[in-house]
């Protein structure tokens, strides 16, 4: 098998109990490279047309790339993919996961894990090593997400086991639930949380140690340790690390702040920053990752893992709130109940604004008329929300970015977009290197160009967006797009970000 991958796949049928190991073609990994086009390659070969998302037909696909579980810096992501929820009618979605599963997923011997069927009663996943146990979850049934990851590790009597699991709004099949994986890191805007209640699984319990192969170990450790070096050194890095930055984040992302909060004193979000700031007491990072952009928040004696500022800033400015302690209040319940605070935040701030929703009557509605404290009433309506019976509401979801193609080619092998696309540390000389260092395959600006094309392509008609991807002029050609750009720049400067310690 080439260096890097695994070269196998993992099916489980949830409604059999049963499951399987198959190879993937050393093709198909050279030209998708990662887990974004794996997934993509997997349903439109499988599916001419979107299934129900309730449907035990519908799969969820989870893949990593060649780097993925390496000391790559910010390479530890997950890429997911299936028919959400969150659409009518359902169509693909793909999104990708920060935190340490998916590199547990390649220390288990599998580059992709395909879940499909529905169990007959709660279940939860436990994968061993290359070993799969269907293990019943009944008791777990009606646990928040920290109850659960805690019980699954202590029933394997290992707190270092990976968890992915559910909270009550995923088994209440909320479409804006989602899956969180140590007790914080999030699948978000797909409804992954949905899919997973639908199915009746609880939870994905992982335990992978299997090493990564590599075709040039000294040399892919050296690129590693002076890339890791670079990005703790770099200006804005330290900048944003000393002050206690909640930058690359929150606003700054480009995420307008509710209407009509023209009462707030001016300085009123500078006052929730700071405030947040207060409660900071540590930090955590993904796997084989410097920059440690997750907080760890000390609030009223109870330790919130993995507070994510831009996250936190939808649950608080972005709906109006702000009252630093109704902020965590609100990012503690969505963490405990497994909700997308992206879509938290979404729905809340139609609620606050008054639009019209069909999920709560128009007289409870008015109920909350009689809150004034902004926070207050965005507690209360999400609590409505996730006790009530009726799931029928109206969710704004982001629609499909048109990211450079740098931004993309990251999101395919992944990287962290903080470091590629926030700070511009990671360039597509960097992937080259490291690829071809870990796998042995030489590829080129232009290869990575047309991998880059194809999978967009293919994700294009898996979601019927109608692009003719037959007209090469629509996607950047050499000295157009980002990941030229950003290479000639390292040629004009005569030297890569690593140093050309490849040379």
């Amino acid at each position: 098998m080439t260096n890097g991958w695994t070269g196998k796949r993992l099916r489980v049928d949830l409604t059999l109990q049963k499951a399987w190991s198959e190879d993937i073609a050393s093709g198909d990994m050279l030209q998708w490279l990662g887990g974004r086009g794996l997934n993509a390659s997997f349903f439109s070969q499988h599916f001419q047309s979107p299934v129900s998302p309730s449907s035990p037909e519908n799969p969820i696909a989870f893949a990593v790339g060649p780097l993925t579980g390496t000391l790559a810096p910010c390479s530890g992501w997950t890429s997911m993919a299936s028919f959400s929820p969150l659409y009518d009618p359902s169509l693909y979605a793909f999104t990708r996961m920060p935190g340490n599963f998916g590199a547990s997923l390649k220390g288990t011997g599998f580059d992709q894990c395909i879940l499909s069927g529905k169990a007959d009663r709660p279940i939860y996943l436990w994968i061993d090593g290359g070993k799969v146990k269907f293990e019943d979850a009944s008791h777990l049934w009606g646990k928040e997400t920290v109850e659960t990851t805690v019980a699954i590790q202590e029933e394997k009597k290992d707190r270092s086991i990976e968890v992915l699991c559910i909270g009550p709004a995923g088994e209440r099949q909320l479409p804006f639930a989602n899956v969180t994986h140590r007790l914080s890191w999030t699948g978000d805007h797909v409804g992954l949380g949905y899919l997973f209640g639908a199915k009746q699984l609880k939870a994905i319990a992982i335990r992978g140690m299997k090493p990564v192969t590599f075709h040039d170990p000294k040399r892919f450790l050296k690129l590693c340790m002076t890339l890791k070096n670079r990005i703790q050194m770099d200006q804005k890095m330290r900048m944003a690390k000393e002050k206690r930055e909640v930058g690359f984040l929150g606003q700054q992302g480009g995420t307008a702040t509710k209407k009509g909060n023209g009462g707030h004193p001016h300085g009123s979000e500078n006052q929730w920053t700071d405030f947040m700031k207060t409660y900071f007491s540590g930090q955590e990072s993904c796997f084989a990752c410097p920059v440690h952009c997750g907080r760890n928040t000390l609030h009223q004696e109870s330790c919130l893992g993995g507070i994510h500022l831009e996250k936190a800033w939808q649950l608080g400015p972005r709906i109006g709130v702000f009252n630093g302690e109704w902020t965590l209040k609100l990012y503690h319940l969505c963490q405990t109940q497994g909700l997308d605070p992206f879509l938290t935040g979404s729905l809340l701030a139609g609620f606050m604004e008054g639009d019209e929703n069909s999920s709560l009557l128009d007289e409870e509605l008015r109920q909350f008329d009689n809150i004034w404290d902004s926070g207050e009433k965005a507690f209360t309506i999400l609590n409505r929300i996730i006790k009530g019976s009726n799931n029928g509401f109206r969710l704004s979801v982001p629609s499909v970015p048109e990211n450079g193609d740098l931004d993309v080619l990251a999101d395919i092998i992944p990287f962290c977009t903080i470091v590629v696309k926030r700070l511009n540390l990671m360039t597509v000389t960097n992937m080259i290197d490291l690829i071809d260092a870990a796998t042995g395959i030489a590829l080129s600006k232009e290869d990575l160009q047309e991998t880059v094309r194809n999978i967009l392509e293919m994700e294009s008609v898996l979601q019927k967006r109608g692009r003719n991807w037959c007209d090469k002029s629509s996607f950047p050609q050499v000295g157009e797009g980002q990941i030229s750009n950003m290479s000639k720049r390292e040629e004009h400067n005569h030297e890569s970000i690593v140093y050309r310690t490849t040379s």
